[in-house]
Protein backbone atom coordinates (compact mmCIF):
# COMPACT_ATOMS: atom_id res chain seq x y z
CA UNK A 1 0.00 0.00 0.00
CA UNK A 2 1.43 3.37 -0.98
CA UNK A 3 1.42 6.37 1.35
CA UNK A 4 -1.38 7.92 -0.78
CA UNK A 5 -3.64 4.96 -0.07
CA UNK A 6 -3.39 4.95 3.74
CA UNK A 7 -6.80 5.05 5.39
CA UNK A 8 -7.16 6.64 8.80
CA UNK A 9 -7.24 3.97 11.54
CA UNK A 10 -9.48 6.22 13.69
CA UNK A 11 -12.37 7.20 11.41
CA UNK A 12 -11.70 4.58 8.70
CA UNK A 13 -12.81 6.98 5.94
CA UNK A 14 -10.18 9.70 5.67
CA UNK A 15 -6.92 9.48 3.81
CA UNK A 16 -3.70 10.01 5.74
CA UNK A 17 -1.32 12.68 4.50
CA UNK A 18 2.38 12.66 5.52
CA UNK A 19 3.36 15.65 7.67
CA UNK A 20 6.51 16.89 9.34
CA UNK A 21 6.50 18.82 12.58
CA UNK A 22 8.75 20.20 15.31
CA UNK A 23 8.67 19.48 19.00
CA UNK A 24 10.45 20.85 22.06
CA UNK A 25 11.77 18.44 24.69
CA UNK A 26 13.46 18.91 28.05
CA UNK A 27 17.05 17.62 28.12
CA UNK A 28 19.29 18.15 31.16
CA UNK A 29 17.13 21.05 32.28
CA UNK A 30 17.24 22.85 28.94
CA UNK A 31 14.81 23.01 26.04
CA UNK A 32 15.80 20.98 23.01
CA UNK A 33 14.04 21.84 19.74
CA UNK A 34 13.80 18.96 17.23
CA UNK A 35 12.44 19.55 13.74
CA UNK A 36 11.76 17.18 10.86
CA UNK A 37 9.73 14.75 12.95
CA UNK A 38 7.36 12.63 10.85
CA UNK A 39 3.75 11.60 11.17
CA UNK A 40 0.45 11.48 9.31
CA UNK A 41 -2.71 13.52 9.52
CA UNK A 42 -6.23 12.49 8.58
CA UNK A 43 -7.99 14.89 6.24
CA UNK A 44 -11.38 13.99 7.73
CA UNK A 45 -11.06 13.66 11.50
CA UNK A 46 -7.67 15.32 12.13
CA UNK A 47 -6.17 12.23 13.79
CA UNK A 48 -2.38 12.24 13.73
CA UNK A 49 -1.10 8.66 13.86
CA UNK A 50 2.60 7.85 13.75
CA UNK A 51 3.63 4.47 12.35
CA UNK A 52 6.51 2.23 13.43
CA UNK A 53 8.94 3.30 10.69
CA UNK A 54 8.29 6.96 11.53
CA UNK A 55 8.72 6.27 15.24
CA UNK A 56 12.19 4.78 14.56
CA UNK A 57 13.24 7.77 12.42
CA UNK A 58 11.82 10.25 14.94
CA UNK A 59 13.65 8.47 17.77
CA UNK A 60 16.92 8.72 15.80
CA UNK A 61 16.35 12.46 15.19
CA UNK A 62 15.66 13.06 18.87
CA UNK A 63 18.74 11.08 19.95
CA UNK A 64 20.90 12.98 17.45
CA UNK A 65 19.59 16.28 18.84
CA UNK A 66 20.48 15.07 22.35
CA UNK A 67 23.94 14.01 21.11
CA UNK A 68 24.54 17.45 19.57
CA UNK A 69 23.39 19.12 22.81
CA UNK A 70 25.80 16.90 24.77
CA UNK A 71 28.71 17.52 22.36
CA UNK A 72 28.70 13.94 20.99
CA UNK A 73 28.98 12.68 17.44
CA UNK A 74 25.66 12.03 15.69
CA UNK A 75 24.81 8.68 14.11
CA UNK A 76 25.60 10.05 10.64
CA UNK A 77 28.93 11.49 11.87
CA UNK A 78 29.87 8.10 13.35
CA UNK A 79 29.00 6.38 10.06
CA UNK A 80 31.03 8.93 8.07
CA UNK A 81 34.03 8.54 10.41
CA UNK A 82 33.84 4.73 10.21
CA UNK A 83 33.62 4.90 6.40
CA UNK A 84 36.58 7.29 6.27
CA UNK A 85 38.61 4.82 8.37
CA UNK A 86 37.64 2.03 5.96
CA UNK A 87 35.96 -0.10 8.64
CA UNK A 88 32.81 -2.18 8.50
CA UNK A 89 30.43 -1.95 11.45
CA UNK A 90 31.68 -5.33 12.66
CA UNK A 91 35.35 -4.29 12.36
CA UNK A 92 34.63 -1.03 14.22
CA UNK A 93 32.94 -2.97 17.03
CA UNK A 94 35.89 -5.34 17.28
CA UNK A 95 38.41 -2.49 17.26
CA UNK A 96 36.69 -0.02 19.58
CA UNK A 97 34.50 -2.35 21.66
CA UNK A 98 30.93 -1.74 22.64
CA UNK A 99 29.47 -5.07 21.54
CA UNK A 100 28.88 -6.90 18.29
CA UNK A 101 26.09 -4.60 17.05
CA UNK A 102 27.22 -1.38 18.73
CA UNK A 103 28.03 0.57 15.58
CA UNK A 104 24.85 -0.48 13.84
CA UNK A 105 22.89 0.81 16.84
CA UNK A 106 24.92 4.04 17.13
CA UNK A 107 24.48 4.82 13.43
CA UNK A 108 20.74 4.01 13.34
CA UNK A 109 20.07 6.12 16.41
CA UNK A 110 18.99 3.26 18.65
CA UNK A 111 21.72 3.81 21.24
CA UNK A 112 23.84 6.81 22.25
CA UNK A 113 27.54 6.05 22.58
CA UNK A 114 29.29 6.80 25.87
CA UNK A 115 31.36 9.95 26.23
CA UNK A 116 34.47 7.74 26.47
CA UNK A 117 33.60 5.97 23.19
CA UNK A 118 32.95 9.34 21.57
CA UNK A 119 36.39 10.63 22.65
CA UNK A 120 38.06 7.45 21.36
CA UNK A 121 36.31 7.79 18.00
CA UNK A 122 37.31 11.45 17.70
CA UNK A 123 40.94 10.65 18.57
CA UNK A 124 41.19 7.87 16.01
CA UNK A 125 39.39 10.07 13.50
CA UNK A 126 42.01 12.77 14.03
CA UNK A 127 44.95 10.35 14.31
CA UNK A 128 44.12 7.25 12.21
CA UNK A 129 47.56 5.81 12.90
CA UNK A 130 46.26 4.97 16.40
CA UNK A 131 44.28 2.13 14.82
CA UNK A 132 47.52 0.14 14.63
CA UNK A 133 47.91 0.45 18.42
CA UNK A 134 44.31 -0.61 18.99
CA UNK A 135 44.64 -3.58 16.63
CA UNK A 136 47.87 -4.76 18.24
CA UNK A 137 47.02 -4.34 21.92
CA UNK A 138 48.07 -7.92 22.68
CA UNK A 139 51.56 -6.97 21.49
CA UNK A 140 51.65 -4.18 24.09
CA UNK A 141 50.50 -6.23 27.11
CA UNK A 142 52.87 -5.79 30.04
CA UNK A 143 54.51 -2.68 28.65
CA UNK A 144 54.15 0.73 30.25
CA UNK A 145 54.21 3.86 28.08
CA UNK A 146 56.74 6.47 29.07
CA UNK A 147 55.00 9.72 29.96
CA UNK A 148 57.68 12.31 29.44
CA UNK A 149 58.86 14.77 26.84
CA UNK A 150 60.94 12.01 25.26
CA UNK A 151 57.92 9.78 24.60
CA UNK A 152 58.89 9.28 20.97
CA UNK A 153 62.22 8.11 19.58
CA UNK A 154 62.69 8.29 15.83
CA UNK A 155 58.92 8.49 15.45
CA UNK A 156 58.26 5.35 17.54
CA UNK A 157 56.50 5.25 20.88
CA UNK A 158 58.77 4.40 23.80
CA UNK A 159 57.61 1.61 26.10
CA UNK A 160 59.35 0.25 29.16
CA UNK A 161 59.58 -3.54 29.44
CA UNK A 162 60.59 -5.57 32.46
CA UNK A 163 58.05 -4.30 34.96
CA UNK A 164 55.36 -6.82 34.13
CA UNK A 165 56.27 -10.27 32.76
CA UNK A 166 59.16 -8.81 30.74
CA UNK A 167 57.02 -8.82 27.61
CA UNK A 168 58.58 -7.68 24.39
CA UNK A 169 56.93 -6.00 21.45
CA UNK A 170 57.57 -6.05 17.72
CA UNK A 171 60.18 -3.45 16.84
CA UNK A 172 58.01 -1.92 14.12
CA UNK A 173 55.31 -1.03 16.70
CA UNK A 174 57.43 0.74 19.27
CA UNK A 175 60.86 1.29 20.72
CA UNK A 176 61.18 -0.96 23.77
CA UNK A 177 63.57 -0.09 26.56
CA UNK A 178 64.33 -2.46 29.44
CA UNK A 179 63.55 -0.86 32.81
CA UNK A 180 67.08 -1.17 34.23
CA UNK A 181 68.56 0.42 31.10
CA UNK A 182 65.99 3.24 31.28
CA UNK A 183 66.76 3.93 34.95
CA UNK A 184 70.52 4.06 34.31
CA UNK A 185 70.08 6.40 31.34
CA UNK A 186 67.77 8.74 33.26
CA UNK A 187 69.41 8.68 36.70
CA UNK A 188 69.69 12.10 38.25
Amino acid sequence: MSHKDLTCPMCERGTLTPVTYSETFQHHGAELHVSGLEGYECECCGADPIFDDQIRRNHARILDARRRADGLLTGEEIRALRDRLGLTQKEASELFGGGANAFSKYERGQVVQSAAMDRLLRLVGRYPQLMADLKDTEQLQGLIPVNSDSEYVDGNRVWIAGISRGTTVRGDLATVVEIDQWKRAHAA
